[in-house]
């Protein structure tokens, strides 16, 4: 299943089974999208939609993301839940409200979070050495741990030298980044981190809607400071071999420059082309397969739903969970 971006400003209406855009410039076509294979719409443009077809999109469960200028999320159109269960919710209130049951979670997806920064970085291992061994001993101590706080402030320290990391790595293309600041993004690198974990959310949260899992209760974050918490806690397993690695091939290969970037007063964003180019790479990244079961290869996309399954079955007790980690 693909997700759909939108770049074009216009007005969306439902055509037949499909996504009918009409340009706002006279001198572009009208495009017919059908929606047969999409999961998600992504709007990044200006656009007026109407009705109809947010019926269809209610009737084919395709959720509708919508972002301002810069790329920051403003909002989702969430289609009647079918697939939620009362059984599922109890299930995952049990787990938030028992600490020692939603520790074990949080837990795990540190670990494979933290696995797949080294992933990341071992690629660069003769470069960035010394915080390599640092985040291995660091990750050591994580089983320790008896509450959120503590676990959280850990996952700061080691992502903070990951992304000391990050800089030199990056540093060897021109670009400079010496650590992680939001809202706005002060440097290139920030600001393709930002949009890149913005768009990865929402990927995460169109493979929960899938599922009968609740998005607003999560373990790792507190739900109270996110309406849609669960998404940040399953994309920190795939930031770091998703976003990340889109980022480093995008700036290693030169496909982004710093004219793909727009400056403002306090800080710096992606301009319109720089977007396109970074879901370009980010969709190739997502249909990449990898090995999750013997002989059994399935897109980066798929094992983001089949993480959500896994948590599931550890909800029901039927196995234990184990986050995602990347072995390719």
């Amino acid at each position: 299943m693909e997700t759909l971006y939108v770049f074009t400003d216009g007005e969306i209406r439902k055509k037949n089974n499909a996504m009918y855009l009409i340009p706002k410039s006279e001198e572009k076509k009208p495009m017919i999208v059908p929606l047969k294979n999409v999961s998600s719409i992504m709007i990044f443009s200006e656009v007026s939609i109407n009705k109809r077809f947010l019926e269809m999109l209610c009737k084919e469960e395709i959720p509708l993301h919508f972002f301002g200028y810069y790329g920051n999320y403003l909002g989702t159109f969430y289609p009647r839940e079918k697939n939620k269960t009362g059984k599922t919710l109890l299930l995952q209130f049990e787990h938030y409200n028992d600490m020692e049951k939603r520790i074990l979670i949080a837990k795990e997806i540190l670990k494979a979070a933290v696995h797949n920064m080294l992933k990341v970085l071992r690629s660069f291992k003769e470069l960035v050495y010394d915080e390599i061994l640092y985040i291995e001993k660091i990750k050591s101590t994580l089983d320790k741990q008896t509450n959120i706080p503590a676990l959280m402030a850990i996952e700061g320290n080691i992502r903070k030298r990951y992304y000391k990391a990050f800089g030199k790595i990056v540093g060897k293309k021109d670009f400079s980044f010496e650590e992680r600041k939001r809202k706005p993004p002060k440097d290139e690198i920030n600001a393709l981190i930002s949009y890149g974990n913005t768009i990865l959310y929402n990927i995460v949260l169109s493979e929960i809607y899938k599922t009968s899992l609740e998005p607003q209760i999560s373990f790792l974050h507190e739900p109270k400071n996110k309406k849609f918490s669960l998404q940040l806690d399953i994309s920190e397993i795939f930031k770091p071999i998703i976003v990340d690695k889109v980022i480093l091939y995008l700036v290693n290969n030169k496909i982004v420059q710093k004219s793909d970037f727009e400056p403002i007063s306090d800080g710096i964003y992606l301009s319109k082309e720089g977007k396109k180019k970074f879901v370009l790479e980010l969709e190739k990244r997502l249909e990449k397969t990898v090995e999750i079961y013997p002989n059994q290869k399935v897109s980066f996309k798929t094992v983001i739903l089949h993480e959500c399954y896994k948590l599931i079955r550890h909800l029901k007790g039927e196995e234990n969970y184990r986050g995602f980690r990347d072995r390719g």
